[in-house]
């Protein structure tokens, strides 16, 4: 792999951009729109972006696993995104725990913000679990659409809005009745 690589394609919940070095995905888009994907990707703004220095290659080849995952997944396979190897060197202390606890979250089950902060190591830091879900560069492999309020109610999904947060959350709920959760 170059220094970073990308591919794009079309999913069933909208465009899917993946950004990635060679040790792993670094950034996952889900947005409607392939120009949507292209900017929150990062790859128009080279030298400007914050995850891209240099010029990516777009090399689907070398992300056929992590599209054959998210297919399965997509199809019902909640267990498929765990097997995604993942580029979090860069990840700030805290973000980084709080997306280690949201990856435990079982597909089809949500848990709250407090819930997220106590698992990530300081039970105060609602607001920086937060933080940690909105700045979430790898969504659906990090489930930040798993973490809702404390009142059980959805909030914020920058990949595609609440729409798109209710829909995975339908999607796995439906996948997982009669199967223990997976």
């Amino acid at each position: 792999m170059n220094e970073f690589s990308f591919h794009l394609f079309e999913s069933p919940m909208g465009w899917v951009g993946l950004l990635g070095s060679d040790k792993g995905l670094r950034r996952l888009t889900l947005k409607p729109t392939l120009q949507e994907t292209l900017e929150e990707l990062g790859v128009l703004d080279v030298g400007v972006s914050r995850h891209v220095r240099t010029a990516p290659v777009p090399d689907p080849s070398v992300f056929a696993p992590v599209e054959s995952c998210l297919a399965r997944y997509f199809q019902g396979d909640g267990a498929a995104l765990d097997e995604i190897l993942l580029d979090l060197a860069d990840a700030p202390p805290f973000f980084a725990a709080a997306w280690a606890a949201c990856r435990h979250i079982p597909p089809g089950e949500t848990r709250s913000y407090a819930w997220l902060a106590a698992e990530a190591g300081n039970p105060r830091a609602l607001r920086a679990a937060g933080q940690a879900m909105a700045r979430n560069r790898l969504v659906l492999i990090i489930p930040c659409h798993r973490v809702i309020g404390s009142d059980g109610g959805l909030h914020g999904y920058g990949a595609g809005g609440l729409k798109i947060k209710a829909k995975l959350l339908e999607l796995e709920r439906a996948n997982c009745h009669g199967r223990g959760g997976k």
